[in-house]
């Protein structure tokens, strides 16, 4: 290799960490374990379910906008009678935005798939929701505060019954280690979806642990 073609290679590599670098801060990925109970009501009864779920997500921010992508799955037993078990899977994806840095507007699909035992049946939920989460500072740089809350401003499942929407909330806290980049959360949410013509409510919450590295 000639010294003028070794000279135009380390001037590439040179001018390349500064770009991966810069494209790296505005990078986030999380991983996550959640138990989950999923509670239906009826005019006929109920059931309820509960089990593990385990999900990750990421996140590319340009500024005080990002695009944020989510995806976990997992498997919930009935806790009393003989409902059928059922796999769980949730994905997203949402537009982000911070006016303020304590303000994070958020807007996006937001699907959820029950997926019964074979020949049972998969309930499919289809949501566009606008949601809304407030952080507050506890330990300066190292404990934060979350609240938020969200509506499907459009919902659809695949039931005769059709959907009549759903809305949700959570709390939560993060801490920052110093010095690190890690971000450990803590959170619990809510979220109610109810069938149209009064048919029932599916309500699932769930308690998650998170740990994440990048951006917010």
């Amino acid at each position: 290799m000639s010294a003028r073609a070794v000279a135009l290679a380390a001037a590439l590599l040179a001018a390349a960490r500064p770009a991966s670098a810069q494209l790296l801060r505005h990078l986030g990925a999380d991983g996550e374990l959640s138990t989950v109970r999923l509670s239906s009501a009826t005019p006929g009864g109920g059931e309820s379910l509960s089990g593990i779920v385990v999900g990750g997500g990421g996140r590319l921010s340009v500024g005080p906008v990002s695009l944020e992508a989510s995806y976990a799955q997992g498997h919930l037993s009935a806790d009393t009678g003989s409902a059928p078990a059922r796999d769980l899977v949730d994905g997203a994806v949402f537009v982000a935005w911070r006016p303020l840095p304590w303000l994070a507007l958020k807007a996006g699909p937001h699907l959820r798939a029950y997926v019964a035992p074979a020949g049972g049946g998969t309930e499919r939920w289809v949501l566009w929701e606008a949601r809304v989460f407030v952080e507050a500072p506890i330990l300066a740089d190292l404990l934060t505060a979350r609240i938020g809350g969200w509506s499907a401003v459009s919902s659809g499942v695949n039931t005769d019954f059709g959907a009549q929407g759903a809305r949700g909330g959570e709390v939560g806290l993060a801490l920052r280690p110093p010095r690190s980049p890690l971000v450990v959360r803590l959170s619990y949410a809510v979220d109610r979806a109810a069938m149209g013509g009064g048919a029932g409510t599916e309500t699932l919450e769930s308690v998650c642990l998170s740990v994440g590295v990048g951006g917010r």
